[in-house]
């Protein structure tokens, strides 16, 4: 839809949004289906479908209803005997052995059990990753895959970037899209997997680790807005969150002299960006990276007085429907000054939040099944990195500097 298209609504359009929650989909999603295409959605919760929260259950339900037959969603899980456990499709050959025994510990156990199953789902099936606090406007085809499957397109992989240092973007992990045998993905993987040694059960110390030492410490957005130094989460704990990312950065500034892939030319010709702040995030700036304001907005009903929150909140979601791709709810290293939208969701409290009767939220979740979006989708300009090193893939930098 356009910038400026009409999208009044009243209750009586949440009300019908209600009323169609309970779907045939909930049990679908919990059962394995075959890949009979490279048309697949993955994701994944490592406790399984039940235990994840009905928020995140909610916007997987709702891809299914936005994307149609043609694409297969599939929700992946960690779950010993479960039918559903990423171990159907992924060999244990692409996982450290404290995944595949169940040993992984530490403070990211989920989010990082979610990095090491998101690019081998990719490189052997092809298709999208999202991760499940992702709340779909667009549909999948006019995200980056009609361009990905065009011969006539460089475009070989697609995401979302943000800027982790002043003027300088990487891509998120987030939300990816590519066709099966991506070589940037599998090599991705590959420098991810290799930190995990055969003893190793969590990510403490990722960042220093011999094939990342070299990596420049990246921030959050966030953290260069935010003046309260209590908010802002130690260096150490959130380089190793991120360690996936770094992973990404050492790939993206190799030419591996063994086969002859060069990262950053990739990296600058075949990945299409698009700007994360606009198309995922815009909630967050908006709200000073407040979750309890966003809370807030989104809890807003249609029908309070036009006061100046309701105003913000109907500028906000009628933006979304017009010039964002998604809704990325995330969580990140836990800091007691700074709540997450995700964590107020999660709670008891809040557990209806993102679906209230007659509420901002509940518009959001209609629209987002309701609405396309007609613009295009355009992708950033970065230069390619003028900083690459001759560097087999897994080779640490110190080797060449003894």
């Amino acid at each position: 839809m356009h910038a400026g298209a009409n999208n009044d609504t009243d209750s009586s359009t949440a009300e019908e949004y209600m009323a169609q929650l309970e779907l045939p989909q909930a049990s679908w999603l919990q059962k394995r289906h075959a890949v009979t295409s490279q048309k697949n959605v993955w994701t994944f919760w490592n406790k399984g479908w039940k235990a994840m929260h009905p928020w995140a259950q909610r916007n997987v339900i709702n891809w299914v209803r936005k994307l149609g037959p043609d694409w297969t969603v599939h929700v992946l899980d960690a779950v010993p005997e479960s039918e559903t456990h990423v171990k159907h499709f992924v060999e244990p050959s692409f996982f450290p052995e404290a995944f595949n025994n169940g040993t992984m510990d530490g403070l990211f156990v989920g989010p990082h059990q979610g990095d090491l199953v998101r690019l081998p789902l990719l490189w052997k099936y092809g298709g999208a990753w999202m991760d499940v606090g992702t709340l779909l406007f667009r549909h999948l085809d006019d995200i980056w895959w009609n361009r990905i499957i065009d011969p006539a397109s460089p475009c070989e992989l697609g995401g979302f970037a943000v800027e982790f240092r002043e003027k300088y973007y990487t891509m998120l992990n987030g939300f990816l899209v590519c066709q099966s045998g991506n070589p940037f993905i599998k090599r991705w993987h590959d420098i991810y997997l290799s930190l995990w040694g055969p003893s190793t059960t969590n990510a403490t110390g990722f960042h220093k680790h011999p094939l990342l030492a070299h990596i420049k410490a990246i921030e959050t957005p966030s953290d260069r807005v935010i003046e309260d130094p209590e908010m802002i989460t130690a260096v150490d704990v959130m380089l190793d969150y991120l360690a996936h990312f770094l992973c990404l950065e050492r790939l993206r500034g190799l030419s591996d002299p063994n086969d002859g892939f060069d990262g950053a030319e990739y990296f600058a010709t075949k990945i299409f960006l698009a700007p994360a702040m606009q198309e995922l995030f815009a909630l967050q700036p908006l709200t000073q990276w407040s979750g309890n304001e966003q809370n807030s907005l989104l809890r807003t009903r249609l029908d309070d007085p036009q006061d100046e929150v309701w105003q913000k909140a109907n500028a906000y979601v009628r933006d979304a429907f017009a010039n964002q791709s998604a809704i990325k709810v995330s969580r990140g290293p836990k800091n007691p000054k700074l709540v997450c939208l995700a964590e107020l969701w999660d709670q008891e409290e809040f557990k209806d939040a993102d679906h209230g009767e007659g509420t901002f939220a509940s518009y959001l979740r209609y629209g987002s099944i309701h609405y396309d979006q007609t613009r295009d989708l355009v992708p950033m300009v970065l230069e390619r990195s003028e900083n690459t090193l001759k560097l087999g893939l897994l080779e640490p930098l110190k080797d060449l500097m003894q």
